[in-house]
């Protein structure tokens, strides 16, 4: 059983130091009036000491500069418009090879000790809650015989699949939640449609992971917790094993919040919950397969 890990779910002081930048001298040209001279000699004359020749400075190396892909609006260069494949109806569990026309390779889970659980059988079509099976292709693009996507499990994997048993598709917006200020930004192409929005992610000992991963399904929020939409995400925790009585799977989403009064704070099991208007937006306007970068600023 897959269970959502969302809730219902200190400065210092830098000691500064000062550097002279300009030792002028000190004029003693003259005398004010009522000042005595004692014991005034001549200054015998002297040879004028040669100035050093002067040492042009380094020329500086210049430092590439790397464009932004879409301007100058901040999305990553990296992270550009991605493919996605979503499995047809005909197809109930497709399967994933090691390379093109390989070895089938099994989809496990991982527990944090280590132990694998070779029943995990949650690559399958429909999902669990009943969506089209939709991943992200790491490799390829319309027309190839075969393409590398990412796998959701833990942990996350690679593998190859005939895109026979997939339609193709593309989405040009992006994500990126930065778990070390605590907002989400999204993009539509070159357009920022969500600009530094704060977010709560998951408190100490239930840290939202850091990933690159994308939205694998969409669908009405399961409880007043969640707000209205939930967008789930294909990466789980890394700090808890289970989650609920049940045991459920820790799976990472994107939802509404009964608590905006939290926003900004840590104070989730690991799910990223945004202010319910702007789930909502995300959820009629944001396609299923696009990239979400977890990220943690300094």
């Amino acid at each position: 059983m897959i269970a959502f890990v969302a809730s219902a779910c200190g400065g210092s002081d830098a000691a500064t130091s000062q550097i002279a930048t300009n030792d002028d001298s000190v004029d003693v040209g003259g005398t004010s009036p009522g000042s005595t001279i004692l014991n005034s000699t001549a200054v015998a004359t002297t040879i004028p000491v040669a100035a050093p020749t002067p040492v042009p400075p380094p020329t500086p190396i210049p430092l590439p500069t790397v464009l932004p892909e879409f301007g100058p609006t901040g999305r990553p260069t990296a992270a550009g418009e991605v493919q996605v494949l979503t499995a047809k109806a005909s197809v109930s569990r497709p399967v994933v090879y090691d390379e093109p026309e390989g070895k089938p390779i099994p989809v496990t889970y991982e527990y944090l000790n280590g132990t694998i659980d070779p029943t995990y059988d949650w690559f399958v079509n429909p999902t669990y809650f009943g969506n089209a099976l939709a991943v992200m292709v790491l490799q390829g693009e319309p027309g190839d015989a075969w393409a590398e996507v990412q796998i959701p499990t833990r942990p996350t994997m690679r593998g190859w699949v005939n895109a026979d048993d997939f339609t193709w598709s593309s989405s040009n917006y992006y994500v990126q939640v930065d778990v070390g200020t605590n907002q989400v930004k999204v993009w539509n192409g070159d357009e920022v449609i969500v600009d530094q929005i704060a977010v709560v992610t998951g408190d100490v000992g239930r840290e939202t992971p850091v990933a690159s991963t994308y939205i694998d399904e969409i669908m009405p929020g399961p409880s007043g917790a969640y707000g209205p939409w939930l967008l789930s995400l294909g990466v789980f925790s890394e700090a808890i094993n289970t989650f609920g009585s049940a045991g459920g799977l820790p799976k990472v989403a994107l939802h509404g919040t009964n608590r905006p009064d939290l926003l900004g704070q840590y104070a989730s099991n690991g799910c990223i919950r945004l202010p319910n208007d702007v789930i909502t937006m995300l959820a009629s306007e944001v396609p299923v397969g696009t990239r979400v970068d977890l990220i943690r600023s300094s």
